[in-house]
């Protein structure tokens, strides 16, 4: 009896996820489809209805699905009565020309996924396991829906599928009241509801068919080769997968259209499906080479008239130039007239008050559901969390795969040692057991669990921050940081450094409340002593570390690199900084330097303090959410 699913035909609405549907049903060297959508869209209900349009092998990955069901392992049973190994097929090999779906496919383990892309891409893989070695032929098309509230996938991921579609619901009051007929239709008789789609299903089924047999004969022009190349450099995607896909999509709609020739209007629709999740944002242009420095500086320069500052959305990533002779610019004569105001004021004030700015935090800062894409290690951690997979050598977490034990353990994978012991069971003498285990048979169980991260952001609170709001900013974007760390068990901290002295502003908590109240306080003015604020984050590192050896903090070091105060008296403040970085360059642990220096003239302390610590280097003019966001997921994943 085959599955009483809703018909393909009854779905009202969603005609742009139809289309692509029927594209990649069509054409299996089109990509295959991802399916986003919210929750409650009718996403999934849509995919599996295509089930009936095509007859071929139709096979469902459970996000919880292990490498032996995935791939394949040994036939135990085989192996125990006939002594020989023998390879029990998995699902990858069950879906031999036909289709694989993924539901929730962005919650599926990051290296399965990659396997079943790739080896979707090559037509065959080589399995190398329970003394096992099998190259397998295998092609299929691949099906996947994802809810984006819950995760994102990699942009390596995204690429290998070729057609993207969003699933919108009908916001029509009409739609939705049709909608809801037709559900409750088909919840009070679902096989009568079935045989009144019938025919239109057939139909489509049909359709698919004769475009199926029709693709072969589908020729592409050197013109319509051409289009496509234009296509894709004008979303400036990476590679050449974007070329091949966009063709592929483009002869499955001509042979839906019952022709054997590829029109433009079939690259137009099948772009509609192959670039959106492949586009990029033009780089910006570099001077060339041979340019004198003069030029450069006459291309660089502002208007005169009506000078306006960059918006958020404008301003974009750049390396600054090679560092210049030590001039001073408007913005630096601004600060050093802020600090040497600020020293006056403290000569003629028997009470040692200085003026300085308390900037609130920007709390309108939008945070998509999913900011930074969850990093796996291989070394065990301790704690709970629902961000970062990781190892545990603890009875708890996901049974993923097994391995042989290098040490004693009680945490015993049966499915495995049953395999591994399975093959000798015709020479091994019987002791009254069925199944006779030996101690190198045994395999023990490999597990993960989710931990909690940990954020470390030393920021720069002299007076140079103060300008353009920029503290304000920071300080809105760590506040949205925290309230997504308390959703997923992260902890955050903050090291703020000004005047000369540095102190840990917030400490490591998961306390939402207790974050709003330093941030809203920290004032900014003053010198800046970085290499006291890069001292006092050693000295955070090395709590954690006390606290638990295993843990891997991100640091994000936020200054315009320029020192004004030293360690000890008499010593030179960049000097001491880059000391400092050193240091922690020789921790090897993840971090990202933004630097805040901004002017014609750039004295490049920041970029070398980055290149001291290893860290990731980030050169901007305006810190913006987006900014700050792409160099937190970069840090966190390197």
């Amino acid at each position: 009896m085959k599955r009483n699913v809703f018909p393909f035909a009854a779905i009202c609405g969603m005609e742009k996820a139809k289309e692509a549907i029927l594209l990649t049903l069509v054409n299996p060297f089109a990509g295959g489809l991802l399916l986003s959508g919210e929750k409650g869209s009718g996403k999934s209900t849509l995919v599996r209805s295509a089930r009936e349009l095509v007859d071929a092998p139709w096979v469902e990955i459970p996000i919880s699905v292990t490498e032996d069901r995935l791939f394949g392992s040994i036939d135990a049973e085989e192996a125990i009565r006939s002594g020989h190994k023998k390879l029990l097929p998995g699902l990858i090999d069950e879906a031999d020309k036909g289709i694989i779906y993924m539901d929730d496919v962005n919650l599926l383990r990051d290296d399965l996924l990659s396997a079943v892309l790739n080896i979707r891409e090559a037509g065959g893989y080589r399995l190398e396991r329970d003394g096992l070695s099998e190259e397998r032929k295998t092609a299929f098309t691949v099906l996947a829906v994802m809810n984006p509230d819950s995760g994102t996938l990699s942009a390596s991921s995204l690429d290998r599928f070729g057609l993207f579609a969003e699933a919108d619901p009908s916001c029509d009051e009409q739609a939705r009241q049709e909608i809801i007929r037709r559900v409750l239709a088909f919840e009070k008789d679902g096989i009568a509801f079935r045989a009144q789609w019938q025919e239109e299903t057939e139909a489509l089924k049909k359709k698919v068919e004769e475009a199926r047999k029709a693709l072969g004969s589908v020729e592409v022009s050197d013109a319509m080769v051409q289009l496509a190349a234009v296509y894709t450099l004008k979303a400036h995607v990476a590679g050449h997968r974007a070329d091949i896909y966009l063709i592929e999509a483009a002869r499955a709609e001509a042979a839906l259209a019952g022709r054997k020739y590829v029109l433009p209007k079939d690259l137009e629709k099948a772009a509609e499906f192959v670039l959106p999740h492949r586009m990029r944002k033009a780089e910006e242009q570099q001077p060339p080479e041979d340019m004198k420095p003069e030029q450069q500086e006459e291309e660089n320069r502002p208007p005169e008239k009506e000078p306006e500052q960059p918006s958020a959305s404008e301003t974009e990533f750049s390396h600054p130039p090679e560092a210049q002779p030590p001039q001073m610019d408007t913005e630096d004569a601004d600060d050093s007239n802020h600090e040497q105001n600020e020293d006056n004021a403290q000569m003629s004030n028997p009470r040692g008050q200085s003026r300085e700015r308390i900037d609130d935090a920007d709390l309108h800062v939008n945070l998509p559901p999913m900011w930074i894409e969850p990093s796996k290690d291989r070394k065990p951690k301790k704690g709970s969390g629902k961000r970062s997979l990781t190892m545990t050598d603890l009875m708890q977490g996901r049974y993923v795969r097994a391995e042989i034990p290098r040490a004693k353990t009680s945490d015993i994978a049966f499915d495995a040692t049953l395999r591994a012991a399975a093959p000798y069971q015709r020479a091994r003498p019987s002791n009254g057991c069925a199944v006779v285990i030996r101690k190198e048979d045994l395999r023990s169980k490999v597990r993960e669990k989710r931990t909690g991260n940990i954020f470390l952001f030393v920021v720069d609170a002299s007076g140079s921050m103060g300008a353009r709001e920029r503290m304000k900013t920071v300080k809105g974007v760590i506040f949205k940081i925290l309230l997504d760390a308390y959703q997923k068990r992260d902890r955050v901290g903050m090291v703020a450094f000004r005047k000369k002295q540095a102190e840990v502003l917030l400490p490591v908590t998961r306390s939402v409340d207790f974050a709003q109240k330093k941030l809203a306080s920290m004032p900014t003015g003053g010198k800046t002593p970085l290499a006291k604020g890069l001292l006092k984050a050693e000295d955070v590192l090395d709590m954690l570390y006390r606290q638990d050896a295993n843990q891997d903090p991100v640091v994000i070091l936020i200054t315009d690199g320029r020192a004004t105060s030293p360690l000890n008296k008499g010593t030179n403040p960049v000097t001491d900084a880059m000391e400092e970085a050193k240091r922690i360059g020789r921790r090897h642990i993840p971090v990202a330097v933004i630097d805040t220096e901004s002017g014609f003239i750039k004295l490049g302390l920041a970029k070398k303090l980055a290149k001291a610590m290893g860290a990731s280097y980030f050169q901007v003019d305006k810190i913006s959410e987006d900014q700050l966001l792409h160099i937190w997921r970069t840090a966190a994943n390197r």
